[in-house]
């Protein structure tokens, strides 16, 4: 039962003008606003789908059911309209939703010595942080698959096949799918370079595991869900998915290849 609130919105002026109507639905439907998502039973976050995946950053991708007002562009986790605060609420306190799970991308990062864990709902990248092609090595498990040259690798999850994956090249899976997808970025196919050029889908069991070509990769960029960050002397990543899942609400007649033909007109 829903009962307590946490919202969270984008900074644009569309996203803070409806925040005062949403807020005021929600207490008059006798429900409370706190302040943070440990506190709440749902959280609310208001804008696009860049906004919700920076509120999960933010507090550490929290566990607690999350419903999306699109105030932004395409909207895939962004489930509800932001024409009718009111309806929305009415549908929170009725039950009439449902929860959609997507377990989250895991990257951990070996560099000098020590390791570092990159997480996202979307999707981990890997290029050079510099410009330039980046040389590396792909391996399914312990099994080496091909090299790589070019600008790098997206590795993504079902739910993130719809965003970086799907601008280069990669497929759109059904979120009902445990899996992870990997897609080149300009690969380079020449006759001085081998490379992969075309995705590979692992299952849920399964991890990719990049290297670089040489020793150590002087200068990545591991990027997740948009985030970058830049790694000195990169030795290995290895890519999973994780066991920890972020709930998305979404309505009870939710259809989301009805959501893909819209968005992108198919």
């Amino acid at each position: 039962m829903t009962e307590k609130l946490f919202i969270y919105g984008a900074r644009s002026q569309k996203s803070q003008n409806l925040l005062p109507a949403l807020e005021k639905a929600a207490r008059e439907a006798g429900l409370s606003i706190v302040r943070t998502p440990a506190e709440a039973d749902m959280a609310v976050c208001v804008g696009g789908d860049g906004t919700l995946l920076r509120m999960l950053r933010e507090h550490s991708f929290p566990e607690l059911p999350i419903a999306g007002i699109n105030t932004g562009h395409l909207g895939f986790f962004q489930e509800f309209s932001d024409s009718e605060p009111g309806s929305f609420i009415e549908l929170i306190k009725s039950g009439g939703y449902s929860i959609q799970k997507h377990r989250l991308v895991e990257a951990r990062v070996r560099s000098g010595g020590g390791e570092r864990v990159y997480r996202a709902l979307n999707d981990i990248v890997i290029r050079r942080n510099a410009s330039g092609i980046v040389h590396l090595r792909l391996y399914v498990g312990e099994s080496f698959v091909e090299q790589f040259s070019g600008d790098g690798l997206v590795i993504s999850s079902a739910a993130g096949s719809t965003a970086y994956n799907y601008s280069v090249g990669g497929g759109i899976v059904d979120p009902r799918a445990e899996l992870l997808q990997i897609a080149p970025i300009a690969p380079m196919n020449t006759a001085s370079y081998r490379s992969l050029s075309s995705g590979i889908i692992i299952p849920p069991q399964c991890d990719f595991i990049v290297t670089p070509e040489g020793r150590t990769l002087s200068k990545a960029l591991v990027v997740a869900d948009g985030n970058s960050n830049p790694v000195e002397d990169l030795e290995r990543i290895a890519v999973s998915l994780s066991g920890q899942c972020v709930s998305i609400v979404r309505r009870g007649d939710y259809d989301f290849w009805g959501k893909v033909k819209d968005k992108f007109s198919l």
